[in-house]
């Protein structure tokens, strides 16, 4: 016996990148040019979290979307490690 719908499609995120966003690091000022999918922006800005929306962008960029602060800010900020907090 099968579970599940099986009439049930997949969704595909970032098929037409057809917007920039440039948010900018509150630490060092660093602006970048992310380009994504329209309808994925709405989604997140309807609720969705950044990690399923964006699911194409890197880890670091979706940070920066999140709490606006470049990768190498929160390498600094947020050190990780066995001897990051000794």
């Amino acid at each position: 016996m099968r579970r599940g719908n099986p009439q049930r499609r997949q969704v595909v995120y970032g098929t037409n990148r057809n917007q920039f966003l440039t948010p900018r690091c509150v630490v060092c000022g660093k602006v970048v040019a992310l380009r994504v999918d329209s309808e994925d922006v709405k989604r997140w800005r309807n609720g969705m979290f950044v990690q399923d929306a964006f699911a194409y962008l890197s880890a670091a960029e979706r940070e920066l979307l999140i709490s606006a602060t470049c990768e190498g800010c929160y390498r600094l900020l947020c050190p990780s490690g066995p001897r990051a907090y000794s």
